[in-house]
């Protein structure tokens, strides 16, 4: 379980250093795209750190314990009070980039974003409330994997705005 615990750590970690260096040598030619970009980074950023702290929390708390079962209980609480609140700081960030009418705004991207995340706290919700159904420890694992699949998701997104943006700019970077 360490190890899958590690591994989910190490992928969130590449992919919001993967998403910021290609964020740092990419620039969009429009102040909006510029903005959309940062709110995209801004939550990748927040689910990887996010997602990082998570996956290492199991493992400093069985140093200290014997019994793994209240261990995967707090963990799941934790993950899913940080779940709920970064859908609440998402959607006022999604209604902002809907009302200014931005752009490079995908809503097939956002959906499938809000479904994962639902995906997440479903599984969350189900290893909390229903552990013979599904074990804590197996629930948060999964949620910990959905997460990473957003992180794949927000990459994907940014890596697709800023590779755009240069392509329709001729190679070239706009200042």
């Amino acid at each position: 379980m360490n190890d899958v615990l590690g591994l989910l750590a190490e992928i969130a970690a590449a992919f919001t250093g993967f998403a910021a260096l290609v964020s740092a040598f990419g620039n969009a030619p429009s102040e909006a795209d510029q903005r959309l970009d940062k709110i995209r980074l801004r939550n990748l950023v927040e689910v990887g750190v996010a997602v990082v702290l998570t996956a290492t929390l199991p493992l400093v708390l069985f140093q200290s314990a014997r019994s793994g079962d209240w261990v995967w209980t707090l963990c799941s609480a934790v993950l899913l009070a940080v779940m709920v609140t970064f859908f609440f700081i998402h959607g006022g960030r999604s209604q902002a980039v809907r009302a200014e009418r931005m752009t490079g705004y995908s809503r097939a991207g956002e959906l499938l974003l809000w479904m994962l995340g639902s995906i997440t706290l479903g599984v969350l919700l189900s290893g909390l409330v229903a552990p013979h159904f599904i074990g804590r420890e197996l629930a948060y694992i999964s949620a910990l994997w959905i997460m990473t699949a957003m992180l794949g998701v927000y990459f994907i997104r940014i890596a697709a705005s800023l590779l755009t943006h240069r392509v329709a700019g001729g190679g070239e970077t706009h200042e």
